[in-house]
């Protein structure tokens, strides 16, 4: 009958209980109650002494060669992918103590009985939800001469001891499902996905690009270490602006909003938009002036918003047919500081002087490379001030002043960073 273990252990668990309560259930005059029954090595039973140590240890499986093309069911011999593996398990019976050698022998001599006594293992009445139903297999004692056994003990690191070799069998486990062959992968493969720009039921979608920011470079640097890592798209007050998406033209998506993340606070900027024959581009020609510092007046789109990261949409009145968000970080703008490095300081009070639009006081930091100048009402050595419309930077190199040369001059607002320049020190 066809029937599949799948697990090799649940066999042995077969096999070892009926040893393990063949010697529980020994007669009481054997004195067999400091015997351990285990399915581990002999080397490994060894390390406790204390107890005699019986051991069915799987010591090797092999294929049962004639079940190998015979059906188990159905008249006709079936491919090797949908026949059972049929095996047969050989385990070595073996008995060991320190010093007792009787309760050795006891103890072989009533687990040699029970497998003798029962040369047919029905799982079915052996009450075990884990085990297959309706399976058997066979227990018999191998005769194997003392030449064999010598030579099978050589492959263990201990001393041959009393043992025997029992066989199980036919043990069955199923084949698992074959994998499919591989393909060859394609050698070109096109794709093409659009939104239908004549249905007013598509919702306009802007593609999120990425902005570039400079982070702190020595002083000493040449302008060409200094690198960019990418970030949300950046824009300055008087610059334009091209974002890629599909659905954006201004029949599908008439308006275009800029909002606080977060907040409720949304302004729409439709002003800003340019004219193109892109159908999927967004172009945008933003306002040069920035809002009051200290006010925030006047909003979007009349001037451009204090630096930070805002949300741009584009969309119509119903509220389905606004398109995702995608980050736009609004950085300070810089006028006069520029690569190659040109900004020199005034020859009388070796003042710099940066003038741009949207350095906020409270938030602007000024570095010189990696060395930051410190925020005063006036500035002296190492130090940097900011005027009250937030449209220029004075600063004085720190003391002492450093050697003749280029050097990075880095600006942030609210945590976005202005395009990087360079200034001259002279002596």
């Amino acid at each position: 009958m066809e029937w599949s273990a799948s697990d090799l252990s649940a066999i042995t668990q077969v096999v070892l209980g009926l040893v393990t309560s063949a010697i529980q259930s020994a007669d009481h005059s054997l004195q067999l109650n400091n015997v351990n029954v285990s399915a581990v090595s002999p080397e490994a039973a060894r390390k406790d002494s204390s107890k005699c140590q019986l051991t069915l240890y799987l010591l090797h499986v092999g294929r049962d060669p004639y079940w190998r093309n015979t059906p188990p069911t159905g008249p006709r011999p079936r491919l090797n992918s949908a026949q059972p593996l049929s095996l047969n398990l050989s385990y070595l019976l073996s008995a060991w103590h320190d010093q007792d050698v009787i309760i050795e022998q006891r103890a072989m001599s009533v687990a040699l009985q029970a497998i003798h006594s029962q040369p047919i293992v029905t799982l079915q009445a052996m009450q075990d939800p884990s085990l297959p139903k309706g399976g058997e297999f066979t227990m018999s004692i191998e005769a194997d001469t003392i030449d064999e056994m010598s030579r099978l003990w050589q492959a263990f690191t201990v001393p041959i001891r009393l043992s025997a070799l029992i066989r199980v069998g036919v043990v069955f486990i199923d084949p698992t499902k074959t994998p499919d062959a591989p393909k060859l992968p394609p050698t070109a493969a096109n794709l093409s996905v659009a939104p239908n720009p004549t249905s007013n039921a598509v919702k306009p979608l802007l593609f999120a690009g990425n902005g570039q920011s400079f982070g702190p470079v020595p002083s000493d640097a040449d302008p060409a270490q200094v690198t960019a890592t990418n970030g949300p798209v950046i824009a300055v007050g008087g610059g334009d602006l091209a974002i890629l998406g599909n659905g954006i033209t201004p029949a599908l998506a008439p308006d275009v909003f800029l909002g606080v993340p977060g907040t409720a606070t949304e302004w729409k900027v439709t002003s800003w938009r340019k004219d193109t024959t892109q159908p999927g581009e967004l172009d945008l020609l933003l306002p040069a002036a920035y809002a009051d510092v200290a006010t925030a007046a006047p909003p979007p789109p009349a001037a451009m918003p204090l630096p930070g990261v805002y949300n741009l949409t584009v969309g119509g009145a119903a509220p389905n047919m606004r398109s995702n968000a995608v980050p736009l970080a609004i950085a300070p703008r810089v006028d006069n500081v520029a690569i190659p490095p040109t900004l020199q300081p005034d020859p009388n009070t070796g003042v710099y002087s940066v003038h741009g639009a949207g350095f906020v006081p409270a938030t602007t930091i000024v570095a010189l490379g990696t060395t930051p100048l410190t925020a005063a009402a006036a500035p002296g050595p190492g130090q940097f001030a900011i005027n009250a419309a937030g449209t220029a930077i004075d600063f004085l190199l720190p003391s002492p002043k450093p050697p003749p040369g280029s050097y990075p001059l880095l600006i942030q607002t609210n945590g976005i960073a202005a395009a990087p320049g360079w200034i001259v020190s002279v002596t």
